[in-house]
């Protein structure tokens, strides 16, 4: 009688076994997942990107947060929120001020993050033999080095003529931009392409290597 007693109870328990594990794959089944992708992992300050991703085990109309960590701050805080498509697809749009990884909520679900680097924007321009650099960014960034190149035909590459530091800042109308600039002069043969890049080396932390459209000498 004690040996059928003991079968019993391991029948009992191994019945409970799997009936346990078969509740915890239901709920991990039933759980919602998060993704998230970039429509750019790189791109200039002041450009707009599109963040998307898919809700799984969710239902549609359901409210997606996206969370931002910019570059110089260790806290992230909510830049966007969406809503979802009767497939449980999403997407909102963000513009990023500096480097910055994106991250997307629902309720207890977490996507990857992604990571998005930006670029300021340089121009270049010229009055006689005086030349003006401006980087647009969403900081200062005077005291930071900016390369004069000129292009050379016979070689296909850009050739350093001046390296001059951004000496003023200014902020823009809209905030947080700022325009640092630099004015000096250079003497070159008429028609020589020049422009002006600054390198990731410099443009950092928050900033990546980027050039001014070309202009003629």
């Amino acid at each position: 009688m004690a040996v059928c007693g003991d079968f019993s109870d391991m029948k009992t328990l191994a019945i409970v076994l799997v009936l346990g594990a078969a509740l915890a794959a239901s709920a991990s089944a039933a759980a919602p997942t998060l993704s998230l992708t970039s429509s750019a992992t790189v791109v200039a300050y002041g450009k707009p990107l599109t963040l998307s991703g898919q809700l799984t085990g969710g239902k549609p109309n359901q409210s997606v947060g996206v969370d931002g960590t910019v570059c110089g701050t260790s806290r992230a805080a909510k830049v966007a929120s969406a809503k979802t498509s009767a497939t449980g697809a999403y997407s909102a749009a963000v513009t990023p001020t500096g480097a910055t990884t994106y991250q997307a909520t629902y309720k207890t679900a977490k996507s990857a993050p992604v990571a998005v680097t930006v670029q300021p924007v340089l121009a270049l321009s010229k009055s006689g033999t005086t030349w003006t650099a401006k980087v647009t960014a969403g900081q200062a960034l005077t005291g930071k080095a900016v390369l004069f190149q000129r292009y050379v035909r016979l070689t296909k590459r850009w050739k350093q003529v001046k390296r001059v530091l951004l000496t003023t800042s200014a902020p823009a109308t809209t905030k947080p931009t700022v325009v640092s600039s630099v004015s000096f002069t250079v003497k070159l043969v008429r028609g020589t392409r020049v422009r002006v890049m600054i390198s990731t080396a410099q443009a950092a932390p928050c900033y990546v290597t980027a050039a001014s459209a070309s202009l003629r000498a």
